[in-house]
């Protein structure tokens, strides 16, 4: 019992899926935060932009 568990412990085979498995949900959170960021960027952009149209639509009446 006791050599199967060592056994056990020394296996790392299942280590990288981890570690992959880790690094994509990393680069996943970063990937979301940053599209996040310029989702609002361009957001706050095209309703600037809706809103100098409103105003020369307005002027030219």
């Amino acid at each position: 019992m006791i050599t199967k568990l060592k056994n056990f412990m020394k296996d790392e085979t299942g280590q990288d899926v981890v570690e992959y498995s880790l690094l994509l949900v990393l680069i996943g959170t970063v990937a979301m935060i940053y599209l996040t960021g310029v989702g609002l960027n361009i957001s706050a952009l095209l309703q600037n932009i809706g809103a100098k149209l409103d105003l020369v639509s307005k002027a030219a009446d």
